[in-house]
């Protein structure tokens, strides 16, 4: 009977303290609808113009994400995210190969230590370059900053990131899975980064193991990068440089972006952004890409805002290739949309 008593004592001191803990856990579901409408001159190799609609976002891109945390005590959380994209025209999905949340798709564990995430999430020169952009990744569909991110994301991907006073440091693997050879469609990268106050600086570096027609390559990544921020004026830019290593009787793919822009707020409702970016791919006949662009925000509120922008590319070479899908010498656009945030 006393050992009775002792437990249920036991279970009534806990129980409180399980029950606090079960209430600190958190679901979370929120995204972006992003619709607007742009003209574009020499939308063809005729010399065409076209207005059409951004379906999958041109501010940023249409998604839904789902995350969520658990508190486990002594500074330990549990956390994942579910991110999917979307057509915002159609409702379709936003991507070739039917994936649900095709975006990210992880889950983690995080505490005074750092972070460690699985699945599949951002590259490290993803999470970098966004604090180098001059937009910050909005207009993602128009700069090429995106495809310049080593991938963009990996699948299979173990990544920890730690933040040490101004430093963050980042170390990821992504597992190629291929049966007989561990370096096959595998990628590894390390990034750190250095806050002191309004300044960011830092570097990352990826070696991925990429398949070129039957044959994967290595692929070496490197970028370096700064943002600056005093009072309502903030200066950014960075240097990519990617290498595919061909055999020596053929020349390897080296694709080299320039970047850098400036942003001013007016006030808390209208900001204005301009940046340029300058694409070089060395087996690419059209040979570099020069786009200008400028875009002002005009915030409703915190969570919505209308958008215009105008963004100038120069072709070294008018001929249709990779890099200058149509074979024009320029192309001028204007876009116009809505952007909000739930």
């Amino acid at each position: 009977m006393k050992k009775f008593v002792r437990t249920c004592a036991v279970v009534a001191a806990v129980a409180p303290a399980m029950h606090a803990a079960h209430a600190q856990s958190s679901i979370t579901i929120f995204g972006t609808a992003d619709g607007g409408v742009r003209y574009q001159t020499n939308a063809n190799a005729a010399g065409g113009n076209k207005v059409f609609m951004g379906s999958n976002g041109w501010n940023s891109s249409n998604k839904i994400d789902i995350a969520g945390s658990e508190n486990l005590g002594g500074g330990m959380e549990a956390h994942f995210l579910l991110e999917n994209g979307f057509n915002l025209a159609t409702g379709a999905l936003d991507n070739t190969t039917n994936t649900l949340f095709q975006r990210q798709s992880f889950v983690g564990i995080k505490g005074g230590w750092g972070a460690l995430d699985m699945g599949r999430q951002y590259t490290i020169s993803h999470d970098f370059i966004s604090d180098y952009d001059p937009f910050h990744f909005n207009y993602t569909s128009l700069i090429p900053l995106t495809q310049a991110s080593s991938g963009t994301r990996f699948s299979n991907d173990l990544k920890y990131t730690g933040e040490f006073g101004n430093f963050k440091f980042e170390l990821e693997n992504s597992f190629g899975e291929a049966a007989g050879n561990f370096n096959n469609g595998s990628a590894r990268g390390v990034g750190l980064q250095y806050y002191a106050g309004d300044l960011t600086v830092g570097a990352s570096y990826n070696r991925r193991f990429v398949q070129v027609g039957a044959t994967f390559r290595n692929e070496n990544y490197y970028l370096t990068g700064a943002a600056y921020k005093f009072g309502n004026f903030a200066l950014s830019g960075g240097y990519m440089i990617d290498t595919i290593e061909m055999p020596a009787n053929i020349a390897n793919t080296v694709t080299r972006n320039i970047f850098g822009g400036a942003s001013y707020s007016f006030s808390d409702r209208v900001k204005l952004t301009g940046g340029f970016y300058k694409t070089a791919v060395s087996t690419d006949r059209a040979q570099s890409k020069n786009m200008s662009i400028v875009g002002l925000d005009y915030y409703l509120s915190k969570r919505t805002k209308l958008y215009v922008e105008a963004d100038y590319n120069k072709y070294r070479r008018a001929v249709v290739t990779t890099l200058n899908t149509v074979g024009v010498g320029h192309q001028m656009a204007y876009t116009m949309g809505i952007n909000h945030r739930f």
